[in-house]
């Protein structure tokens, strides 16, 4: 049962009623709001191992705790040209630049001096706000509406560190802030937990799913007699890939006459849709574009993505990171995606390059993949498309409780921090 407590009219938009006793106040008010403008020419190769200090970016913080293991270590002399942006306990971060603006957390301990880098703005509360309280309210539903309203900039998303100042929030007395923020470590911790917990959940199910398609095409196991080792060439009739056009010339999907596939589209499954088409004059326009038949497997070969399939459902072009195999000989295509799946390390094996990795067709063409008879190789798909049916089910109703477990967070912080429960009332009765 939720306790409720008499509220009035706050005359602040999104924010609502609140508590009588409450008050409204403004960031720039109750709290020293900075950031760094640039970093003096910093670079990354200035960066240092295992000396230095701490300079944390956006990925350290969007976790439950700052991870301040991971983070970019400065040198002193470059630490110390910063000293208003040296973190001290209580402190809250604000993200405050590109798609990730508002991802927040406080700084509850700090294992050694650390100061930020230029996307994350530093709010030091005064003596009659509590960081944790500030925290909340950052996060809140309401705060985060106000962010992503403000969001300014030509390009990349931004927030100013005037408006951040101007954001009016709700203010408690001291004593209750306290306490609003205690109940919510109390009752957010046991939410983050269950969140843990069905998150490690979906780990587990990915490896077992992999730990079962490598095991069912010969990669984790010894081969029977019957089974062979050949090269992908051999087993289709041919391959291909695409090329990019110009850009006025790739249209939206309901758009083009041909669909017009890139790596993003390539999930391990069939793929029926795409983002983006192109017409027919296009294709006559390129000769690289090819439009390969439905049933053609697709095989990315680019940095991040190299070895992710799809299978097309309907005949389709590619850009150039993709390598089409056409047509298979003595080989179920779906047989030979999930052998693609399940040796993806092996295919990383045989990238190279610098800053991104690739593979061409020829290494794709040369890969030897363990192939049993085709019959054999009908059975494995089916078998395999039963589990892994099962498999994605519960991965997805898995997503599904974490969603309603983040969404009740995040109106429970919302409710706690306007005012619409009385924690002190609500702790009683929970």
């Amino acid at each position: 049962m939720t306790a409720v407590r008499d509220l009035v009219d706050s005359g602040v938009e999104w924010l609502g009623q609140l508590p009588s006793d409450w008050t409204v106040a403004t960031l720039g008010r109750e709290c020293w709001v900075r950031a760094r403008l640039g970093w003096k020419g910093l670079k990354a190769d200035e960066y240092v191992c295992d000396a230095g200090y701490p300079m944390l970016s956006t990925p350290d913080i969007k976790g439950p705790s700052i991870d301040f293991q991971s983070a970019a270590r400065i040198t002193k002399a470059r630490f110390d040209e910063s000293p208003e942006i040296m973190l001290q306990v209580g402190d809250v971060l604000l993200t405050k630049d590109g798609s990730t603006i508002g991802t927040a957390n406080i700084v509850r301990d700090l294992p050694e001096p650390t100061t930020l880098n230029g996307s994350i703005a530093l709010l030091t509360p005064s003596r009659l706000l509590d960081g944790r309280y500030l925290y909340y309210v950052v996060v809140s539903q309401y705060a985060q509406a106000v962010f992503d309203r403000l969001r300014g900039g030509a390009g990349v998303p931004h927030l100013f560190q005037r408006d951040i100042n101007r954001v009016r929030i709700p203010l408690p007395p001291l004593d209750e802030q306290c306490a609003i923020a205690e109940y919510l470590d109390h009752e957010t911790s046991h939410i983050d937990a269950l969140i843990a917990k069905q998150e490690e959940f979906i780990g587990l199910l990915h490896e077992r799913r992999t730990a079962t398609i490598g095991t069912a095409t010969g990669w984790e196991r010894e081969l029977p007699d019957s089974w062979r080792r050949l090269r992908l060439l051999h087993l289709f009739k041919s391959t291909g890939s695409g090329t990019t056009p110009a850009n006025d010339e790739i249209l939206d999907a309901a758009s083009g006459d041909v669909a017009w596939v890139t790596t993003s589209e390539l999930r391990e499954e069939r793929i029926a849709t795409t983002q983006r088409a192109i017409s027919y004059s296009t294709v006559q326009k390129y000769s690289a574009l090819k439009v390969f038949p439905a049933g053609t497997l697709l095989i990315a070969m680019y940095g991040a993505t190299i070895g992710r399939t799809g299978i097309l459902g309907s005949p389709a072009a590619t850009n150039q990171a993709c390598c089409a195999l056409v047509g298979p000989v003595g080989a179920s295509a779906e047989f030979v995606e999930y052998s693609i799946i399940a040796a993806r390390e092996w295919l990383l094996l045989e990238a190279s390059g610098g800053g991104q990795p690739n593979v061409n067709q020829e290494k794709v063409r040369s890969f030897r993949i363990p192939v049993p008879p085709l019959d054999e190789q009908e059975e494995i798909v089916a078998g395999l498309e039963e589990v892994t049916r099962r498999i994605g089910n519960l991965i997805g109703k898995t997503r599904e409780h974490i969603a309603l477990a983040k969404e009740r967070r995040s109106a429970l912080i919302t409710a706690a921090v306007t005012g619409q429960i009385d924690v002190r009332t609500a702790r009683k009765v929970s």
